[in-house]
């Protein structure tokens, strides 16, 4: 049976849920079903283990935030099987906050799991160009399938075309497959 391991940028998913949403009653990401969506993108394999890639809140910065995505990821992890939470960290830029750390995690994830022989095929959940080069790395070093799955028509010619499928997740599939909590 084919062994398949998700890879999530969990605020990519956040970001574009809460967008294809706008229209309606605002969504957070408790309300996302994080269990559908692995659910979906694993169908009949077998899924090896499911990353979800995250920034930290600052503890000292908002102790309530902070302890608020604690318990959020603890829960996660009690309620999904094989789901594994990786955690960047926040930096403050001209009074904003950007996460640092998680591009390189998930690259370095994808491709160490990929060496090991831990995945037949990696699913990332992600828009970032700066990932299709190592898609491509994995497919020709190691001969493992790569599906990228993005909420976006138009994406990097070279991130489009660097997987062996692009799947995008539109609002019809996040509806009837329950990605967020009904309405």
């Amino acid at each position: 049976m084919e062994r398949l391991m998700i890879f999530i940028d969990a605020e990519y998913v956040v970001q574009k849920i809460k967008d294809m949403r706008s229209s309606r009653k605002y969504i957070n990401r408790k309300d996302i079903n994080w269990q559908n969506i692995i659910s979906w993108i694993t169908g009949k394999r077998k899924l090896a283990r499911c990353y979800y890639y995250s920034a930290e809140f600052n503890k000292d910065e908002n102790p309530q935030t902070y302890q608020e995505q604690h318990d959020y990821l603890k829960e996660l992890k009690l309620r999904i099987p094989s789901l594994s939470v990786k955690l960047g960290r926040l930096v403050k830029v001209h009074g904003t906050w950007i996460q640092k750390g998680l591009d390189v995690k998930i690259a370095l994830d994808m491709y160490s799991k990929a060496m090991a022989g831990h995945y037949d095929t990696a699913a990332l959940i992600s828009g970032d160009s700066d990932f299709a080069e190592v898609i491509e790395e994995i497919k020709e070093r190691f001969g493992r399938k790569m599906e990228l799955y993005t909420f976006d028509l138009s994406l990097y010619e070279a991130l489009r075309i660097a997987p062996d499928r692009h799947i995008v997740i539109t609002p019809q599939i996040c509806r009837r497959y329950r990605f967020w909590a009904i309405d």
